[in-house]
């Protein structure tokens, strides 16, 4: 770049709004350029150019911040600081005299004043020295700047000497409000480098160690004239407003930007350095802002700023404001002191602001109000606990009855949650963390009172928040056409509530909080959509508070719901009002409503379905509701979608639950489950299965006619199913969901382990002996039906696994529990081999081998070694071998495989032929791994070897021999593994060293002390391990052993 004039031609070219193709090539010219030794010159020229853009302009100010970034020493920056203060304090005499034609240079203005900033961090901060010939010291960049920007003119010539005099120049007060006083121009620059600086400040010191002495210089001399100047600013616009003189107060939004970037600093600043910026009169004054208004005109000029100010310092740092400040605000803000019994007029000021918020709908304004109200009551929440319920309050207690009046008003906020008000929501909070404080309390600490007290107190919250969670809120926001985000903030809030009535719970009892919303439940008769909404929202807290309470075993909670006449007349109207509802027809509102009564009625069926149970005619009505709605859902929309899954897991809950009850509801489900699986219905996939399973539900229980009644409606069903697949040969999803149909069937035969069905228990041999001999064949038309379906999609994992589903049964059971699919060893066996030769082994093995896992735990009694050989030999070493070696999560499966042997049977595996010619060496190779989910599977099998307590006396003698050969080559692969992988799998390697020095002390360290030296040079790491894991003898403490060794071998900081 030869000259000047080239210079600015490729500068206006990279800010063009239409920049040349060759736009890149300019950029990295110019980068060049600016990093070079000639960089500061041509930022001079640059900024010095009379008839330079503002872009000419703004790439000298960025020039100047290239050149700093690229001095890392002191060297240097005093030429840096006069060039950039020199056109700092030229274009801000420009500003000041005519801000109209100047405006567009605030750009430039702003990085010159950035440039300065880091200059001025850079020479406090104690990273090297300055040599004494060039050495100076800059204290207070604001000083420096008012003095330079105030002069009328420097000639460059004498700038030198002028800024080296103004650098450690001080102003005194007066001048310096003098000052800026005669500008509005002058003090705005001031302010906006003011919160320059101290921003960059906030941004520099996260990325820097070391700065407590920059903090310090800024502590005795920046933060003072600043808050000077702030302070004095607050107050003229106070002295303004009150005389109606606005014009002759700067900006507002000036001041209190400046104000926000000091807060900001200050609050990091209490954690990083030792001095206190106390801020105590800008608050007062900020305080005093708030206040101002103008009632006639509707005026509240500063409120909503301050607000925000005030709410972040409570969200983030409360204690920056001293105890007088805070009782100030408590007042203000509540209309009354917990420590004193007066009453305040500034709180006036919060019921007009309020009003005016609300009348004019600026709820986002309110909400902002609502979040600093609810930040500042945090920070008094035990107190207010401790005054409220325990001995240690005064016994004038007026005051604080009051005060909590006024936070139940609060929390009472007319309007709707969430879209107009949000007090109510961020008050559940308050609430929450209150009741959690007095259930954290000793008892012994209670006034006579407090039971009763609190009783009361959180009775009525409960009060407050049934209506305010009512669906007709919920409905009120989606009319208002406003996006999901409420939607689900609104939902967020019902969430929240369920916490807060849980948390209730603990202290209004069953009695008074339980028993009180079932009675109400049953004491409605709804006439109209409010008092369905009513219902829902008490139902809706009613089974969060239910649904961990086993009512089988709570004769008391179900009289009291048989006692409540209308209770579940009116859960179940919820179910068909919202069936009824869901159609698009009825609109966005309805149908989302409808979702919700459905979604919250089914849940607390399912809840009751115990207690439901014991009435056959509750029982029967329930049925038939769940029926009738079922038969309403035709997957129409995602609403009828969820809906009718919201019905299936209702249904499925209440016949688990009731499935001896509802025997004579057999025929009725088999009609349903017939219809529902053809390949016409309209009923969607998990539904067709649930619906399978409830019927298998009823069908398991059905045994009071001996087995051979139970089988005729199990062929009933299982013939329906292979009757669909025949049909459909061709249709892949009608038939994968036939068949997970079956295997849904098949789960659901499998007895509950607390079953108290005496019929069943009286005639088990007959059942035992029945299925074992399985006369209507079920098992052999299962097996086929199977085959034939995986003669054609034998390649499809989604086929595989759902038929080794249905295969495996009943390996879960026990030799003496009967079930239908009750398959051989050897059948399973030839069923697996099957599939094994045709699968696709990424995608089709893994079921297959879960399978196989089931079959040896199952029959591991009976195998011998070779057995396992052959399953090994077979399934990992055949025809898959290669595709084992090559997929990680392959070789995983094998090893997880290998390793249930040994937690079960592990002498099938040690003296099985692959053992020392295979498993042992892959096994050992396989420690280096990177993938995560195999070192966790291999160190776990070297773990099992080494340390097994399941071994016998045989296998013990083996392995040990075994693992003594091996030791050094498992130590160095182990540790060398362990040095390089990552931090967070280092607790594998540790649980197997754990292992590997409680069983094999003497030996480990021996193995040891030969594996660490070739791994890294470091002799005193390796030599402390040893020691280390020696005296932890296998303890948890060798894990932070390993982390240390690791740590230091790797070069990384120790942990302190």
């Amino acid at each position: 770049m030869n000259d000047l004039r080239q210079a600015i031609h490729l500068i206006e070219a990279l800010y063009s709004p239409h920049p040349p193709p060759n736009i890149n090539e300019i950029q990295q010219q110019l980068q060049t350029v600016q990093r070079s030794e000639h960089g500061l010159e041509l930022a001079s020229q640059l900024l010095s150019h009379e008839a330079g853009s503002v872009n000419v302009e703004y790439f000298g100010a960025l020039t100047l911040a290239v050149q700093l970034h690229t001095k890392t020493a002191h060297d240097g920056l005093g030429d840096l600081l006069e060039v950039n203060m020199l056109h700092l304090a030229k274009l801000a005499r420009l500003f000041v005299s005519n801000p109209s034609q100047n405006g567009s240079r605030m750009v430039v203005i702003k990085k010159l004043m950035s440039n300065a900033a880091q200059v001025f961090f850079r020479l406090n901060s104690p990273h090297g020295t300055v040599p004494p010939a060039t050495t100076f010291t800059w204290k207070n960049p604001l000083e420096t700047f008012c003095l330079l920007t105030s002069e009328s003119s420097i000639h460059p010539e004498a700038f030198h000497d002028t800024l080296n005099h103004y650098l450690s120049q001080t102003i005194p007060y007066d001048h310096l409000i003098q000052l800026i006083g005669s500008s509005n121009e002058l003090n705005s620059l001031t302010l906006l480098f003011s919160e320059v600086v101290i921003e960059d400040l906030v941004k520099y010191q996260s990325s820097k160690v070391g700065v407590s002495h920059l903090h310090g210089v800024v502590h005795e001399h920046l933060y003072i004239t600043s808050t000077s100047i702030m302070n004095y600013n607050l107050q003229q616009i106070a002295i303004s407003f009150q005389n109606n003189l606005s014009q002759s107060s700067p900006l507002p939004d000036n001041v209190f930007r400046c104000v926000n970037a000091w807060i900001n600093y200050a609050t990091m600043a209490r954690s990083k350095s030792q001095g206190h910026m106390d801020l105590s009169e800008t608050f007062e004054i900020l305080i005093q802002l708030m206040c101002l208004h103008d009632s006639n005109q509707g005026l509240f000029p500063f409120s909503e700023t301050v607000v925000s100010i005030l709410g972040e310092i409570f969200g983030n740092d409360p204690t920056m404001l001293n105890y007088e400040l805070r009782s100030s605000i408590e007042e203000i803000l509540l209309g009354v002191n917990r420590s004193s019994s007066s009453r305040s007029e500034s709180h006036q000021w919060m019921l007009q602001y309020m009003n005016h918020l609300v009348v004019n709908q600026m709820f986002d304004e309110l909400k902002e109000l609502a979040l600093c109200v609810v930040d500042f009551l945090q920070i008094s929440n035990l107190d207010v606990c401790n005054k409220l319920f325990t001995q240690a309050s005064n016994n004038n207690t007026e005051n604080l009855d009051q005060y909590i009046k006024v936070l139940l008003q609060m929390t009472n906020f007319t309007l709707v949650p969430v879209l107009e008000e949000f007090f109510s929501v961020r008050m559940a909070d308050f609430w929450l963390d209150l009741c959690d404080a007095y259930n954290n309390l000793v008892r012994e600490t209670f006034k006579p009172e407090t039971p009763e007290l609190a009783a009361n107190l959180f009775g009525q919250v409960v009060q407050i928040y049934l209506p305010k969670i009512q669906l007709i809120n919920k409905q009120k926001i989606v009319q208002a056409g406003e996006d999901d985000s409420l939607l689900h903030e609104f939902d967020d809030f019902r969430g929240a509530i369920l916490d807060l009535i849980e948390s209730m719970w603990a202290v209004l009892g069953n009695d008074k909080l339980t028993n009180v919303l079932i009675a109400s439940i049953g004491h409605l008769t709804p006439s109209s959509g409010d008092d369905l909404f009513q219902i829902e929202a008490m139902c809706f807290c009613l089974n969060k508070l239910l649904v961990d309470m086993n009512l089988s075993e709570s004769p008391g909670m179900c009289k009291t719901l048989s006692e409540s006449n209308s209770f579940l007349t009116n859960v179940l109207l919820m179910i068909q009002t919202g069936c009824q509802q869901k159609g698009a027809s009825n609109g966005k509102d309805a149908q989302i409503l409808s979702c919700d009564l459905v979604k919250t009625s089914t849940s607390l069926l399912a809840t009751v379905a115990d207690y439901v149970k014991k009435d056959e005619r509750a029982l029967a009505n329930c049925m038939d509701v769940l029926f009738n709605s079922l038969e309403s859902c035709s997957n129409a929309d995602d609403i009828d979608t969820k809906i009718e899954l919201l019905l299936t897991k209702c249904t499925t809950s209440i016949c688990e639950t009731s499935r001896l009850e509802l025997a004579s509801y057999l025929p009725t489900f088999i009609k349903i489950q017939s219809s529902m699986v053809q390949r016409s219905s309209k009923v969607s996939d998990f539904t067709k299965q649930k619906f399978t399973r409830c019927l298998g539900y009823i069908i398991q229980n059905y045994t009071q006619n001996g087995p051979e009644a139970q089988a005729q409606y199990l062929a009933e069903v299982i013939n329906t199913i292979k009757a669909g697949i025949m049909n459909a040969p061709d249709d892949r999803q009608q038939i994968l969901c036939l068949l997970t149909c079956f295997s849904e069937l098949g789960s659901a035969l499998v007895p509950p382990e607390d079953s108290d069905n005496q019929s069943y228990l009286s005639q088990l041999p007959q059942f035992q002996e029945y299925w074992r001999a399985d006369p209507p064949r079920l098992r052999e038309l299962t097996l086929n039906l199977i085959e034939s379906v995986l003669s054609r999609y034998g390649h499809d994992a989604e086929f595989i696994e759902v038929t080794c589903l249905i295969m495996g049964k009943k390996l879960t059971l026990s030799e003496e529990e009967p079930h239908f699919l009750a398959y051989s060893m050897q059948e399973l066996m030839d069923f697996l081999l099957r599939r094994c030769a045709s699968c696709e082994p990424s995608t089709g093995l893994p079921y297959i081998v879960y399978l196989l896992e089931s079959v040896v735990n199952r029959y591991g009694a009976t195998m011998t070694p070779q057995d396992f050989s052959f399953m090994l030999s077979t399934f990992f070493l055949g025809q898959h071998r290669d595709a084992v070696a090559n997929d990680p999560d392959l070789t995983q499966i094998m090893i997880t495989f290998v390793n249930s042997v040994l937690e079960t049977r592990p002498g099938l595996a040690v003296h099985c032929d692959q053992w020392t010619s295979f498993i042992l060496p892959e096994f050992l190779r396989f420690l280096a791994s990177k993938e995560r989910f195999t070192i966790s599977a291999v160190t776990k099998f070297w773990t099992k070897v080494v340390n097994n307590k399941k071994f016998s006396r045989h296998d013990e003698v083996t392995v040990r021999e075994q693992v003594c050969a091996l030791g050094p080559q498992l130590t160095s692969q182990a540790m060398r593994a362990l040095l390089h992988a990552q931090r967070s799998d280092l607790s594998y390697y540790s649980d197997f060293l754990r292992a590997l020095i409680a069983r094999y002390p003497l030996q480990s360290k021996q193995w040891l002390s030969q594996a660490l030296p070739p791994l890294c040079d470091n002799n005193r790491a390796h030599q402390l391990l040893v020691e280390k894991l020696l005296v932890t003898r296998g303890s948890r403490a060798a894990s932070n052993a390993v982390l240390e060794w690791w740590l230091n071998c790797n070069g990384l900081p120790q942990l302190t």
